[in-house]
């Protein structure tokens, strides 16, 4: 019975090590192609909840787009008629920079409203919708843009 003797092992180690450096510049490219795809999935989903919550409980629904801290959340008047002043939070306030890996928002901060049919309005305080928004890390970079009517499309 033979064993291994320290020059294989070492040998074996020098291969692993070359084909390790040689692809971790295509695994962090990837990461972070990853991140920035999480992100805007995170901004869609966001998206489609203001839009769900405000025609399932017939109330106005808020989107808030704030680029400057990067974060992005959802909120809903709980009080018994429009523009009322009492909001509650749903769902997650997302702070994209930290829960994303260094991904940045680029483009104008917005609150965006939906009516109770789930459109987007300019009611009271809210923006007309019609914004681009760019998530961004590095090179990497999603576009979402938000239609007058309050669709998200992404390229």
């Amino acid at each position: 019975m033979r064993g291994v003797s320290l020059v294989e092992a070492l040998v074996v180690l020098v291969v692993l090590g070359v084909l390790v450096t040689l692809g971790y510049p295509a695994w962090a490219g990837f990461r972070v192609r990853l991140s920035v795809a999480a992100a805007s999935d995170a901004l869609a989903a966001s998206h489609a909840l203001g839009r769900q919550v405000a025609a399932q409980y017939g109330r106005l629904s808020r989107l808030h787009l704030d680029p400057v801290e990067d974060r992005f959340w959802v909120t809903i008047d709980t009080a018994a008629g429009w523009d009322t002043g009492r909001e509650d939070t749903i769902g997650p306030v997302v702070h994209v920079r930290d829960e994303f890996d260094g991904v940045e928002i680029d483009g104008p901060a917005r609150l965006i409203c939906f009516d109770p049919r789930g459109v987007a309005t300019p009611r009271g305080d809210c923006d007309l919708p019609n914004t681009t928004l760019v998530l961004r890390r590095g090179r990497v970079a999603d576009t979402v843009t938000i239609s007058r009517l309050g669709r998200l499309r992404r390229w």
